[in-house]
């Protein structure tokens, strides 16, 4: 005599279901965690790499910062340095970008402003003429966003701190010994840097031109012999 195969009654199937419905939505719900997680991490490497990037270049243009004041479009004497007030940073640096190795000089005006909440940088090359001409804008470039808070500290030779450079008292200063940047973003904790200018940066080469032919190039009393 043969057995009947005795299958699955309705109430276990669904009970089974069930249980099957709410693993479904815990696993659903851990994995859109790990998703949402790691979009999370990812946005903030992506802030952390720009911020780093920004500020490597703000270190940079202070780094190489030159004592030597530029001139406009008008022929004005455009400071060295300046910093704080209006215009946060002002200055003139070595490093000119020339990827065609073209000759020219390797000074550029570099400037820093906040703008809507974000931290711009203008370049000009050359130096001198660049500005000061109210037909051309600048090009800024967004170099940092979500910009809450930015503070530059100028300090002088005495270690002394100061918001503006030059100081009132001394309008050709030159370059501060040092500048610290505080500054705080979005989703990220208050920032820190201190800079040094690079103090004493080694004299040209002297060139010296061949003597003109049938020349001696000796002198006896001031009067080439």
């Amino acid at each position: 005599m043969k057995r009947r195969a005795r299958g699955f009654t309705l109430l276990e199937l669904l009970v089974a279901i069930a249980i099957f419905a709410v693993v479904g939505v815990m696993a659903y719900g851990g994995l859109n965690t790990v998703i949402k997680q790691s979009a999370i991490v990812q946005a903030q490497t992506e802030q952390l790499a720009q911020t780093q990037a920004g500020l490597r270049q703000m270190r940079s243009d202070l780094t190489f910062a030159v004592d030597r004041a530029a001139r406009d479009a008008l022929g004005g004497e455009v400071p060295e340095f300046a910093g704080g007030g209006l215009n946060l940073l002002t200055l003139t640096r070595l490093g000119a970008p020339n990827p065609w190795d073209a000759a020219q000089s390797q000074l550029e005006l570099v400037r820093w402003r906040v703008h809507a909440g974000n931290l711009e940088r203008a370049q000009f090359i050359p130096a001198d003429g660049a500005i000061g001409n109210s037909a051309t804008d600048p090009d800024w470039h967004i170099i940092l966003r979500d910009v809450q808070h930015l503070n530059l500290l100028f300090f002088d030779m005495n270690n002394q701190s100061m918001a503006d450079w030059p100081p009132i008292n001394q309008p050709s200063a030159g370059l501060p010994k040092a500048v610290e940047v505080q500054i705080s973003l979005k989703n990220m904790p208050p920032l820190r840097m201190t800079v040094a200018p690079v103090a004493d940066w080694p004299p040209p080469v002297p060139t010296t031109a061949p003597p003109a032919t049938g020349t001696v190039d000796t002198e006896v009393g001031g009067r080439a012999q």
